[in-house]
């Protein structure tokens, strides 16, 4: 079996993973338990956590397997370089920056999917990891371009052309459906100025719109084609001191933001890598060291959680009550698999990129974008009308030519 067709494979695995990763969290569970951003993402630490003890497990294995292979045969220890035995005195500490990157990043990830879609998140993050690793690439690591600035820029600007076709086809809606919603509204106008009088008072408290009476539909989501809340508006009230204005934000738009968030700080989740002494880095060895780092870093969230939560109730014990359900027995074995795809991604992309090269394995490993909007198309439906979703294909086709631009100019 050879480097390339290995290298092929664990890109294909790794695509796949990543693309599949975020589906549970749009999923039946995670909707009929409305659940908690930060206790998905703490299942998903904890799933990192238990895979990569259980991959250290075997690697020592194989590493006292092959010292005592060398000591017997004289060998070359190019087989004790692949399987380094690892122990908590190779744990580095750069690992805390990365987890303390990774933990509010997949946070607002889990928000991103839940609030604007699967597709639509996926496909923001992926461009925005790609263009802000190219810039750390370029700013802090001194990597240079083989065509020069130009040739970058050119990337740079098919991955944004692809990315606001993206943007664009996955918030469409066919026109039949528009025609179908504004009878709807007219209608629901006339029997409210029928039924009651109190809707020519305009309160917002009294009137629903559509958008939440479909949003709250439970019975048809997660195939319905919406996310939850999407539609709904969030109220945030600014500190006394600042303001005394309540900005209403709605929880799409906030998803979208979130999905860019989690972009720039997935994006700067491996700059650590670069930092660590080089015996905590070999094989999976940092692996490791993030698996401990993730679950202390979530440990630390939620005491931050209940300590503020406790000065808001002025009660320790309200404030620990007012916490959010981990629904252990709704959200186990989908927490649980959307960290363990996560994993089983994050190591095929490194052995990828070892098989294959930067270019061609990053490049391949970025087309789970293209796995995440075929969930999202027909899976979760979030895209309606064939045109929408034609359009969405060839937008990620054309982000996806674009990481390759970058990746073909690219000289470490």
């Amino acid at each position: 079996m050879t480097d390339e067709f290995i290298g092929l494979m664990a890109a294909f695995c790794a695509a796949l993973s990543f693309g599949s990763y975020s589906v549970p969290m749009k999923g039946e569970a995670a909707t009929r338990c409305d659940v908690d951003s930060l206790v998905f993402q703490s299942y998903k630490a904890f799933a990192v956590f238990l895979t990569s003890t259980i991959l250290i497990y075997f690697n020592n294995i194989l590493a006292d397997e092959e010292n005592a292979h060398i000591i017997d045969n004289q060998s070359s220890p190019i087989y004790n370089e692949t399987f380094h035995k690892w122990s908590l005195a190779d744990f580095t500490p750069w690992a805390f920056l990365s987890a303390i990157l990774w933990v509010p990043g997949g946070t607002a990830g889990v928000y991103a999917v839940r609030r604007a879609g699967l597709a639509i998140s996926v496909g923001i993050w992926s461009c925005v990891i790609v263009i802000i690793s190219f810039v750390w690439g370029v700013l802090i690591f001194g990597e240079k371009q083989k065509s020069g600035p130009l040739s970058a820029v050119k990337a740079v600007s098919v991955l944004c052309i692809g990315m606001c076709g993206i943007a664009y086809f996955s918030s469409s809606e066919p026109e039949s459906k528009k025609k179908v919603q504004r009878k709807d509204n007219q209608s629901l106008k006339e029997v409210i100025n029928e039924t009651t009088p109190l809707s020519s008072m305009g309160g917002d408290d009294i009137v629903t719109s559509e958008g939440d009476q479909v949003s709250l539909d439970f019975e048809s989501f997660p195939h319905c084609g919406q996310p939850p809340h999407s539609h709904q508006t969030l109220h945030i009230h600014l500190p006394p001191l600042i303001s005394k204005r309540t900005i209403d934000v709605p929880k799409y738009h906030l998803g979208l933001f979130f999905a860019f968030l989690n972009g720039v700080l997935a994006a700067t989740i491996m700059i650590p890598l670069h930092y660590a002494p080089p015996h905590s880095t070999q094989g999976i060895g940092y692996s490791m060291s993030f698996g401990i780092a993730a679950m202390l870093v979530v440990l630390f969230a939620w005491l931050l959680r209940w300590i503020i939560r406790a000065i808001q109730c002025r009660s320790v014990v309200e404030g620990y009550q007012s916490l959010p359900s981990f629904h252990f027995k709704d959200m186990l074995r989908p927490g649980m698999l959307a960290g363990l795809l996560y994993s089983i991604g994050n190591l095929s992309g490194i052995v990828s990129i070892q098989k294959l090269g930067n270019f061609m394995g990053y490049s391949l490993n970025q087309s789970s974008m293209i796995i995440s909007g075929l969930w999202g198309i027909f899976y979760y439906k979030e895209i309606p009308g064939c045109r929408n979703i034609l359009g969405f294909i060839l937008s990620s086709v054309i982000v996806f030519v674009g990481i390759l631009l970058m990746g073909r100019d690219h000289q470490a």
